[in-house]
Order: structure tokens, then C-alpha cells, then sequence
């Protein structure tokens, strides 16, 4: 897949658009765990761990299952997929926490005079509820879930359009803003949104493979806020 060219921010950058799983959200063992109970529940059953999923984790998701299955998955396999990888996740969320850095990476933010949006797959409302149990709803301008459709294998939601629809809402020029997430599917949404982009090795995606991306890659959370990236 050809890479959209890394936009540079301005020197006055005033937002940052956040991931949610993955980047602030510490979800991705979780999400390991739920993916082996769904590969399971179709018969194909994954000794799969933290460290293999980094390497393989990926946009659109059906592309992962499809090679990790080694071959075509039907559309009531793709229900079960997704009934029991949702049933697990929703299971074990209650005990998933931030990431340890992002009440850190947030306040620095702040202190930089930057605001801060939220864009992520997820369902708007579940979106909006998980935020608000963690105790962080006020601290940003926007929390926009793109989940639009119920089945994996359908409509793929765009990041993009959602954070241009943020930025334009708050006066801020996409050179203006930046985004912080995990997968090199949000580079993609962020270049075609306009803004910057710095990704973390803190989700689905492993440090190999992001700085492999030829992305801007940070550590963590709070070096990325900071503009400290790793070499290239």
C-alpha cells in the first residue's frame, strides 16, 4: 500500500485528535483475548499472544482473521466472529485502565495550551460512556465514535472525515492539529484529514513495524506530545 505523504504541523500547534483503543485506552490484550474466543468459536482455535498480534494487527480487521484462518471466512462466521469477540470484550472492559501515561500525556497538552478530540471506531454512545466512567469526558472538545455499521465485513468508517468535521467546528486549521495514534491506518486517516501524524508503539501495532511505516514514531504518550520521536 502506497503511504500518503506525512503532513508537517505549523509552528502553533493548538489540537490534538487522539486514538482511543490502543493509544489512550491500554485495551490491546483485551482485544487479543476477545480475537482468540471469536477464532475459537469458528474452529479455528490461535495459541495467539501480545507480541504476535503486533505483528500482524491491521485495517481493515477482516484481513487479519482471513489469514489467521488461511482462507475465506463465510458471513454466518463472520456473525459469530463478531457476536463472541464483542460479548468477550464487553466482559473484560469494566477492568481495562488508560494507558499508564495519558493523564500525563493530557495534562501537558494542556499545559501547551493545546485542546484535545477524541476519534475512534467505536459506537458513539459506548464511546462516549466509557470515556465519561474513566473520568475524562470534559477533557475534550469532541468525542466522536465512526462505527456506522454492525458487521466487520461491511462499510469501512472514516477517521478522516470525522476530524475534519472537528477542526472546522473549533476554527483550527488542519496544519494546526495533530494526531496521536497506534496503527498506520490512523497516519492514513490523519494525511487525508490534513493534519500531522505521530504514532505510538502502545496498541495493536508493534515499534518494528511503525517505525518500518516511515511514519513519525514515538515512544509513549507523553514523548509524543513532547515532539520527541525515535530515529528513524
Amino acid at each position: 500500500m502506497t503511504q500518503e505523504p506525512t503532513v508537517q504541523p505549523s509552528a502553533e500547534l493548538r489540537h490534538i485528535v487522539w486514538d482511543w483503543n490502543g493509544t489512550l485506552l491500554d485495551d490491546t490484550p483485551l482485544t487479543v483475548r476477545a480475537a482468540v474466543a471469536a477464532l475459537q468459536a469458528i474452529g479455528h482455535p490461535q495459541s495467539l499472544d501480545l507480541r504476535q498480534w503486533r505483528r500482524i494487527a491491521t485495517r481493515p480487521l477482516t484481513e487479519v482473521y482471513t489469514h489467521l484462518v488461511d482462507g475465506p471466512i463465510s458471513a454466518p462466521q463472520w456473525e459469530t466472529i463478531e457476536r463472541v469477540w464483542l460479548s468477550v470484550y464487553l466482559q473484560g472492559l469494566p477492568d481495562i485502565g488508560l494507558n499508564p501515561l495519558a493523564w500525563a500525556a493530557l495534562d501537558e497538552a494542556a499545559d501547551r495550551g493545546m485542546s484535545g478530540s477524541i476519534v475512534s471506531l467505536h459506537k458513539q454512545g459506548e464511546l462516549r460512556a466509557h470515556v465519561a466512567a474513566l473520568g475524562l469526558a470534559d477533557r475534550f472538545t469532541h468525542i466522536s465514535g465512526t462505527c456506522i455499521d454492525d458487521t466487520w465485513a461491511g462499510a469501512r468508517p472514516s477517521k478522516a472525515a470525522a476530524i475534519r468535521m472537528q477542526l472546522d467546528e473549533l476554527g483550527v486549521a488542519p496544519d494546526q492539529a495533530l494526531m496521536i495514534g497506534d496503527m498506520e491506518d490512523d497516519a492514513r486517516e490523519a494525511a487525508a484529514a490534513g493534519t500531522a501524524v505521530v504514532l505510538v508503539p502502545t496498541g495493536d501495532t508493534s515499534r518494528e513495524r511503525l517505525i518500518a511505516s516511515g511514519y513519525p514514531v514515538a515512544e509513549s504518550l507523553l514523548d509524543a506530545v513532547r515532539g520527541v520521536l525515535l530515529d528513524r
